[in-house]
């Protein structure tokens, strides 16, 4: 016989016979096989109870709760020993006792790392479910009157099919589902993963489930024919493998654009019921839409295609996509946005012909699409990548942080404000966000390893840089500068002056005094460290004087 124990007062769960008369929220976590019961006060492994003590258990519950950032020691203080005077070694002696708990260490820091001279994070994968325990219940018969409801689902959104005749329009099948993919993304009580990778012919539920860590998939198939466009949407449940829900769209020219909102709808009302958990002030960040306009939507959508390309010729197609959407719809936030990023982008991959214009233009789009809707989140993503390329990082988080409270679940938000963190010296943070972002979207563009590689090469990490960076199929000139600097910083002269060279044939006008203004955005430490490297892959000798930057 297993005698429970509540673990936070110390008293025998035998009392738990008695009938509930409040309304109690019982808060389930899983995680490496492990399950932590809020409400019972119970952690198993494989259903097994494991020993633990009461503080301890507060202090997994309390990380477990917060795992989206980094718990300051302070905090932990705070909340756990309410403001009483203790030694730094109680707090490190429950740390050690709740990583042995769930398998972990100091050294391994596989489910809670430290992050030195900051605090501390739950990193490992959590599945979580809730039940409103309901009142003049026997908890002695294990049921409940309310049922449990599901919190923070999860759901992977499969690349849908294009099933038109012209292989050509494969941008708008893979446009169809970045544009739902987002729009799922904005449902807090949803947690939504791009799984562009997977053939479904070829993929059971059961395998995306366990690979993905998602309760649901959504997959489909788009052909269209001009303005015409069929969609078909399957919503599948990945442990039972059972069709939730499935529904055919035929729609032509504006009407099209409402799908995104049909199929959101749908979704909500299959998991949650009519509103379920989406609060109101959620519906009003769900409303907005890339166009009123087909071809201006079409645009929007072959443009998100080239953006993703990440190169100067491709950014040149982007804006023309982009100026062209904007021309029909001047008044949808969707285009604007996007301008403004490839404005940045130019500065970024150093392809921009004047870059304070660059930036003014990228200022004046994002700021004119956060004035038509303030739930753009690519206007304040626009928006903070323009300050971070300008040299405000203090702006620029404040709006990666706008962005992320309208769409938690974006990806690219993750990776680019983990690159920031990254080149402003918070490298453990920003290449943990960056890899998060790198996890959470099994479908993402080349330049996460872009922004990976620069993180690593802010951290003077430059094995891993090369190859973060070697990830990539195409190379632009930012990617061969950095792998120049890296591949003589570790002493491969060899491949570094082939760097160099591939370098120069894209610009054989660039220069050391242009590389370091295009590369400002870097400490001095960083900068020094890619400059030397530079200098060392062209054999420069001597370089002027105002190389050398201390």
């Amino acid at each position: 016989m297993i005698l429970c124990i509540n673990v936070k007062n110390g008293k025998n769960c035998c009392n738990m016979h008695r009938v509930i008369t409040e309304t109690i929220q019982k808060l389930i976590f899983q995680f490496n096989q492990i399950s932590l019961d809020t409400a019972q006060y119970r952690l198993c492994l494989s259903g097994n109870p494991i020993s633990i003590e009461p503080q301890v258990f507060d202090l997994l519950v309390y990380l477990i709760e917060n795992r989206d950032r980094v718990v300051t020691r302070e905090e932990l203080l705070e909340n756990l020993w309410k403001g009483k005077v203790v030694t730094d070694s109680a707090l490190g002696v429950r740390l050690k006792g709740a990583r042995q708990a769930v398998g972990d260490s100091g050294a391994k820091q596989s489910v809670i790392k430290t992050f030195h001279g900051r605090g501390y994070q739950f990193i490992a994968a959590v599945l979580e479910s809730s039940e409103i325990l309901a009142t003049g219940t026997n908890t002695a018969k294990n049921g409940f009157d309310t049922p449990a409801f599901p919190d923070r689902l999860s759901i992977a959104v499969l690349q849908f099919t294009n099933l038109s005749d012209d292989p050509g329009q494969q941008y708008f099948a893979d446009g169809m589902t970045t544009i739902i993919c987002g729009h799922l993304s904005r449902i807090r009580s949803l947690k939504v993963k791009s799984g562009f990778n997977y053939d479904m012919s070829k993929t059971s539920p059961s395998q995306i489930s366990q690979e993905m860590g998602v309760d649901y998939s959504l997959g489909g198939s788009v052909q269209r024919e001009g303005d015409r466009v069929r969609v078909f949407v399957e919503l599948t449940d990945c442990n039972s493998g059972e069709i939730k829900w499935a529904d055919k769209f035929d729609r032509r020219g504006s009407k099209v654009i409402e799908i995104q909102d049909d199929i959101t709808h749908a979704i909500t009302a299959t998991l949650w019921g009519a509103k379920g958990t989406i609060r109101e002030a959620e519906h009003e960040k769900l409303s907005s839409k890339p166009s009123q306009d087909f071809n201006a939507f079409d645009f929007i959508l072959k443009g998100i295609y080239y953006k993703d390309k990440f190169s100067s010729e491709n950014n040149l197609k982007a804006h023309e996509c982009f100026d062209k959407a904007i021309a029909l719809n001047p008044g949808s936030a969707e285009p604007l946005g996007w301008s403004a990023w490839i404005h940045v982008m130019d500065i970024i991959i150093d392809c921009a012909d004047d870059r304070a214009h660059s930036l003014a233009l990228a200022y004046a789009d994002a700021r004119k699409a956060i004035a038509i809707d303030p739930y753009s989140e690519i206007g304040h993503w626009a928006l903070a990548a323009t300050y971070a390329a300008d040299g405000n990082s203090d702006r620029a988080l404040i709006e990666y942080d706008k962005a992320l409270e309208i769409n938690p679940n974006n990806s690219d938000l993750h990776v680019d404000k983990g690159h920031q963190l990254s080149v402003l010296g918070q490298f453990e943070e920003g290449i943990e966000l960056i890899l998060q972002g790198i996890n959470f979207n099994k479908h993402h563009p080349e330049w996460y390893f872009w922004s990976l590689g620069i993180a690593y090469f802010a951290a003077n990490r430059l094995e891993d840089a090369i190859e973060a960076f070697n990830h990539m199929n195409n190379h632009n000139k930012d990617t061969r500068t950095y792998l120049a600097a890296c591949y003589a910083q570790t002493g491969n002269l060899t491949e570094a002056q082939n760097q160099a060279t591939e370098l120069f044939r894209i610009d054989a006008e660039t220069s050391l005094k242009d590389i370091a203004e295009s590369h400002s955005y870097l400490s001095d430490g960083s900068l020094n460290l890619l400059m030397v490297g530079l200098e060392q892959a062209m054999d420069i000798k001597k370089p002027p004087e105002y190389l050398r930057i201390v």
